[in-house]
């Protein structure tokens, strides 16, 4: 199909908006937290955005992509880190941070427009006394549909584990080439974290739980050994801890500036309601946060080939392996760890920072070690460590896009 074509039949459905500007296409052909030179090199400039209004438009271009068999992604703020959006077809953007933003609290249960941004549905449950129980550390920017459709995990997945894996949201609707549809409980996980793969989400309603004042310590420790016989005594007091992050001597002093005085070699960040560690006042701790740690580390560090790569580790993997690269590159590697729960095992997604040519040596030590799993990879199959999930995600593809239009090429069936 012709792109002038594709461009003509938009811009005669849409009008004004339609955008075809060079600085707007630009835009969205990125994504503001994808820092990933691997990911980045894949990208595709867009043809065009459509900055929807309301669920017609949504509608009615769709049912122009499935026609013309023209890609469709759709994204809110663009916060991807690993591609989730990244178009690497020739696509048209469906914006939809424009549509009606609308906010319902239903008991334990929130109903919210995909374009709300995740700070503004914080600040309304607060207001009430509650909060999501898990949400992404970009949220100052990020919207509901976007992490649903992105991402799982987030501030508070040491509570809870992968957000939607339990019972996290009760019910989609959703827009697909084939129809509109509403997909309710277990379900719901053939549509959260594929990537924006199959449809368009219009409305959601996720899970909330009750707030409760925080308090920020840290937890300053010698070794490698400590952090790990520590997170095993912090297991029991889970439902007490918010989050926990691990940061090396190098990585905290980069980012605290300062701030704070007593940094240990090591050093745990606990978010609690119980005293476990010296209180400290950490506004700042958002930048440390899951994906908001690669941003952060790429304005900070004096790596001139800035790279990283993350690993999902259990504790005795995180021990073995961390203690070996560090003996390998000191300083040279920059350490941070995000602690989760996950089928009520503690699982550390560890971030690695350092020079590009570094990575053979860790990357070495990995597969001495026996762990394969790489984050940079544009395919949502890559990064579903669940079986029953992806299986979900894939029966969802065919049903509500058998022509593959929605963000093609980050799902294989």
């Amino acid at each position: 199909m012709e792109v002038e074509f594709i461009l003509k039949k938009f811009d005669k459905e849409f009008g004004n908006k339609f955008k075809t500007e060079s600085k707007i296409l630009e835009e969205a052909s990125k994504a503001p937290y994808l820092v990933s030179p691997i990911l980045s090199s894949k990208g595709k400039r867009a043809l065009g955005v459509l900055v929807a209004e309301d669920e017609e438009d949504i509608f009615k271009a769709v049912k122009i992509c499935d026609q013309y068999r023209i890609p469709l992604v759709a994204r809110g703020a663009g916060t991807s880190t690993i591609g989730q959006v990244l178009p690497i077809k020739e696509v048209v953007v469906l914006d939809i941070n424009k549509i009606d933003k609308e906010i319902e609290l239903d008991n334990n249960w929130v109903k919210v427009s995909p374009g709300v941004k995740v700070k503004n549905t914080l600040d309304f449950l607060r207001k009430r006394g509650k909060e999501l129980r898990v949400y992404p550390s970009s949220f100052y920017i990020s919207t509901i549909g976007g992490y649903i459709a992105g991402g799982d995990v987030g501030i508070g997945s040491f509570q809870y584990g992968y957000h939607f894996d339990n019972n996290g949201i009760r019910e989609l609707k959703v827009i697909g080439s084939t129809g509109k549809y509403v997909i309710r409980g277990d379900e719901t996980l053939g549509i959260a974290q594929a990537a924006g793969t199959n449809g368009i989400i219009t409305e959601a309603e996720v899970s909330v739980v009750d707030y409760e004042d925080w308090k920020d310590q840290i937890i300053p420790l010698n070794s490698v050994g400590e952090v790990v016989s520590t997170l095993s005594r912090l297991k029991e007091y889970r439902d007490k801890i918010r989050r926990i992050t691990i940061e090396d001597v190098d990585t905290l002093s980069l980012v605290s500036r300062n701030r704070i005085n007593d940094i240990g070699k090591w050093n745990l960040i606990v978010s609690s309601t119980r005293s476990f560690g010296q209180e400290v006042n950490l506004r700042f701790l958002d930048e440390l946060a899951f994906a908001a740690i690669y941003v952060t580390m790429s304005k900070l560090t004096g790596f001139k080939d800035y790279f990283y790569e993350v690993r999902l580790l259990s504790l005795d993997s995180f021990n073995n392996v961390v203690s070996q690269i560090k003996r390998a590159l000191n300083s040279k590697v920059l350490i941070h760890g995000d602690v989760m729960t996950l089928n009520n095992d503690i699982i550390v997604y560890t971030v690695f920072i350092s020079e590009k040519s570094n990575f053979d040596i860790i990357d070495l030590i990995m597969r001495k070690e026996g762990i394969p799993f790489e984050i940079h990879s544009i395919e949502v199959n890559d990064r579903v460590d669940s079986s029953y999930r992806l299986e979900l995600m894939k029966k969802y593809k065919r049903i509500l896009d058998p022509h593959d239009i929605f963000n093609p090429g980050k799902l294989r069936l």
